[in-house]
C-alpha cells in the first residue's frame, strides 16, 4: 500500500486511540494524516488528551473511514517519531485556517512510524 496514493483524493474521517501509561484509553477524531513517506504518517495536535497521552505511551492506532457506500478505509498501527513545535511546518500542513482558536492555543507535529496496516474490515494485511 502506498499511503500517500491511499488517502490522496479520498474523503472520510479518521478516529486515533491512544492510551496513558494505565491503560486508560481515549478516542478523538482526526483528518486525515500529513504523508512523510511511505512508513511515515504526521499530524497535528493540540496540548490536549491524544497528545499527553502519546507522550506517555508511544503506541497509537488510526482508523480511517472512507466517505462512500461500502466499509472501506485502512486501519494503522503507529509509533510516535518526535514531536515538533515548528510553527512554520505546522502553517504549512494546515488544511484549515485556525480560525476561532486563540493565538496562543500551541499546536504540534506529531510523526509517528506505521507498524502495520490493515484494511477497514477483516484482518486483511495492507502491504506497505
Amino acid at each position: 500500500m502506498n499511503l500517500h496514493d491511499h488517502f490522496s483524493g479520498k474523503s472520510g474521517f479518521g478516529v486515533i486511540s491512544t492510551s496513558n501509561n494505565q491503560g486508560e484509553v481515549n478516542s478523538a477524531v482526526y483528518a486525515k494524516p500529513h504523508v512523510v513517506d511511505n512508513t511515515t504518517i504526521a499530524f497535528i495536535m493540540r496540548d490536549r488528551l491524544t497528545r499527553q497521552n502519546v507522550n506517555e505511551n508511544s503506541q497509537a492506532h488510526y482508523m480511517f473511514i472512507e466517505h462512500n457506500h461500502g466499509f472501506n478505509g485502512v486501519r494503522l498501527s503507529l509509533t510516535m517519531l518526535e514531536e515538533s513545535q515548528d510553527q512554520e511546518q505546522i502553517q504549512a500542513l494546515s488544511r484549515r485556517s485556525s480560525a476561532g482558536d486563540s493565538d496562543d492555543a500551541e499546536r504540534f507535529l506529531v510523526t509517528f512510524t506505521v507498524n502495520k496496516a490493515l484494511m477497514l474490515v477483516g484482518g486483511e494485511e495492507a502491504v506497505l
